[in-house]
């Protein structure tokens, strides 16, 4: 549920409303077995059939679905692909997104010791090479993706690391989309495991400081992570050591190691909530520290410069701000009460990230989801900000690149801007110089001068302005008949950055226009702005996006009917909330395994993410007026019999987060009642949340959209302005 991841001279609206009006004749089989209660609020029984009753299996042996529900699938799939045209109609969207991408292309070489790192795409391959060099002595290849994802449908990479004395390389692997991995271990440079691959493997794991063991988390039959466990190296999974056993199955586990290296660390969190446990990196004592009890509300992440804890924290700071702490001791747990506070943002910006080095602490706070940054001298008697790092834009997207060295002196930064490529950037934490290490630019050219940036505001149905980053091509004047694709996210605190895409420009030099829309329910304005967007205030997320289309038509950037909404997983949520209130003012939605039959979701308790959503959502087994919420927005249950604009929805068959039947349950309840449409649903049999796996194979991923953009639309195939 959680987290993903345009024209030709104006044309008129009738001739495109003939065009969709014609298009509807596409219908679908339809089952008869759909039902619901007459309150919406509840599915009956008769609507399960979409659910498996063996989807635990399925997740893992996509071959197990029942026949019927794949016949379902499959034939709906042919159903779309008629109405999109077939893969022939759309290959040359296909062969232009890979024109933006380099056949062979290098990461920037990180040194670590004496070894460099490094990762490479080579010619036509779908997955990087992992490699390193000693010295200047030619490489060798720690693994190779293409050769591990050989014969499998699906292949992701969850994280690969050396170990500390380099000898080592593990690798964490899912071949299904279901996001539970194996762990297998080489000896670095080998590429032939020395052992059986650990299995039921959350996707992070930490080496310890000797190289002989790792901790990593194990899923449950639920595919929660439930479990921590040491493993050495060369034994049997089977004899590992259990460390941490999580009892609550509404929380999550994360693993993670200290800068300093001194320490391994326990996250246990929801969405609201964590608590933090420390390891000594050796694992000679395996038995973990609590930083503190869990204290509902309370949200932190931890770095070690000894003897303190240095805490980026929310203890009577919502936006977060710096302290610091003396280590804990076994049973003897720090009070937040106590902390020493260090620093805290200016109103409005909120402290979202940092590191902490040896001689130098970065502070990154962001401002309307822009990041700023502060390098500070960690001075043990007085806090003092050094400098701050002054980015020539003022709308971006940048983020600190993980790098070892605790000692270093510098750090590499990645920025773009919708309107320039990404480019990573060295910058002396000492004087502040930068130099640029590698820029992304598409191969098939790119002018960023060709492309306009800018911050407009919506206003909410209560009047809140919301931010907007508008995107479109410089010599597109925005008219009342401009083609919009809108997006928005709103959930989770997650705040969508205004970074750059090589893909989108498909979309641009054919005129559309790009809309993000960021409303509450993300963290682009601060944790308020997160807060005013979930439980009973869920209600200004939609609110907020349907402000947005309004404001642009008042504002003539287009009118209504030439919107497309575009949305994934809780964004999907949005889109799809926002079209069943208001289908006059779309001309199509696109959701991506969209969160859409959130009551009967959040009723299920066995589902691998149910329980730990409940305190972003509520929980509607034990509360009425969650069940109401939750019905009030859940777009399965919104369906009635009038109008609705073109809906595609995707799904994936293996997807552990929005399940493969919540956009089926939501188009087959369309296609049995509503007018208009079509209603399209797509099923990536061999995929989950993310899609197909592979820098080429996920193209036609987006191309499917893109061909659906260009039809709802009437778009031109010739791009009609310049790269």
């Amino acid at each position: 549920m959680i987290s993903i991841k345009k024209n030709d001279p104006p044309h008129t609206r009738e001739r495109i409303a003939t065009r969709i009006q014609s298009a509807t004749a596409i219908r679908p089989h339809i089952s008869k077995r759909l039902a619901y209660t007459k309150d919406m609020q509840t599915p009956t029984t008769e609507n399960v059939w979409l659910k498996a009753d063996n989807w635990r299996e399925v997740l893992e042996d996509p071959g197990s679905l029942p026949s019927e529900i794949r016949d379902f699938l499959e034939s709906q799939n042919q159903t779309t692909e008629s109405w999109l045209g077939g893969q022939d109609s759309r290959q040359w969207i296909i062969d232009e997104l890979k024109s933006t991408i380099r056949d062979r292309d290098d990461s920037v070489p990180v040194e670590d010791g004496k070894y460099t790192y490094w990762q490479r795409f080579v010619e036509d391959a779908e997955h990087p090479d992992f490699l390193r060099r000693k010295n200047q002595s030619d490489h060798e290849i720690l693994l190779c993706g293409d050769e591990r994802a050989a014969n499998h449908p699906y292949y992701n990479i969850g994280a690969a690391y050396h170990s500390p004395d380099h000898e080592l390389f593990a690798v964490t692997e899912d071949r299904q989309g279901s996001e539970r991995y194996a762990l297998t271990i080489f000896r670095a440079g080998s590429r032939e495991p020395i052992e059986t691959p650990l299995t039921d493997c959350r996707g992070d794991f930490e080496w310890s400081a000797d190289s002989r063991k790792l901790v990593y988390t194990r899923l449950d039959e639920n595919q929660r992570p439930n479990t921590v466990w040491c493993h050495i190296v060369g034994t049997k999974q089977a004899d590992d050591q259990l460390i941490y056993q999580l009892e609550h199955p509404g929380r999550f586990i994360g693993l993670g190691k200290t800068s300093s290296a001194a320490w391994i660390t326990i996250d246990i969190h929801d969405h609201q909530t964590n608590q933090s446990f420390l390891l000594p990196a050796d694992l000679e004592n395996q038995s973990p520290i609590a930083v503190t009890d869990w204290i509902e509300g309370l949200e932190y992440e931890l770095e070690h410069v000894d003897p303190y804890l240095i805490i980026r924290g929310n203890h009577g700071h919502e936006d977060f701000a710096l302290f610091r702490a003396p280590l804990p001791k076994a049973k003897i747990r720090s009070n937040p009460e106590h902390w020493e506070t260090l620093w805290v943002p200016k109103k409005n910006a909120l402290f979202s990230d940092y590191e902490v080095l040896a001689k130098h602490w970065i502070i990154e706070y962001s401002e309307e989801g822009c990041g700023r940054y502060l390098i500070v001298e960690p001075n043990p008697n007085q806090f003092k900000v050094r400098r701050e790092l002054i980015l020539s834009t003022s709308i971006h997207d940048t983020h600190l690149d993980p790098l070892p060295g605790f000692n270093r002196d510098t750090i590499r930064m990645r920025v773009s801007t919708p309107a320039i490529p990404p480019e990573v950037r060295e910058i002396d934490l000492a004087t502040g110089n930068s130099r640029r290490l590698k820029v992304s630019s598409p191969p098939n050219g790119h002018t960023e001068s060709n492309y306009v940036v800018r911050r407009a505001y919506g206003v909410s149905g209560d009047g809140q302005k919301v931010p907007l980053t508008i995107v479109h091509h410089k010599d597109v004047t925005p008219h009342p008949e401009s083609p919009v694709l809108l997006t928005g996210y709103g959930a989770y605190g997650m705040s969508l950055t205004p970074g750059f895409s090589a893909s989108r420009r498909t979309l641009l030099t054919r005129g559309v226009i790009h809309v993000t829309a960021h409303v509450r329910g993300g963290m682009e304005n601060g944790y308020n702005w997160y807060r005013l967007g979930r439980m009973a205030d869920k209600d200004k997320s939609f609110d907020d996006l349907i402000g947005a289309a309004e404001t642009l038509i008042r504002q003539s950037w287009t009118s209504a009917g030439n919107i497309i909404l575009h949305g994934g997983s809780a964004g999907g949520l949005l889109v799809g909330t926002a079209v069943m209130r208001r289908p006059e003012l779309f001309r199509g939605v696109i959701a991506d395994v969209p969160f859409v039959d959130v009551l009967e979701t959040m009723l299920d308790a066995d589902l691998p993410l149910t329980p730990p959503e409940w305190p972003e959502w509520g929980n509607p087994i034990e509360s009425k007026d969650a069940r109401r919420r939750l019905g009030h927005f859940s777009p399965t249950l919104m369906v009635e019999k009038r109008s609705y604009p073109c809906i595609l929805a995707t799904a994936g068959l293996t997807d552990p987060r929005v399940t493969y039947w919540e956009p089926a349950r939501w188009i087959h309840r369309l296609q049995a009642i509503s007018e208009g449409g079509p209603f399209l649903l797509y099923t990536e049999l061999n995929a989950g949340h993310g899609g197909p796996s592979g820098r080429y194979a996920g193209l036609d991923d987006i191309a499917r959209i893109y061909r659906a953009v260009f039809r709802l639309f009437n778009l031109p195939k010739e791009a009609s302005y310049a790269l």
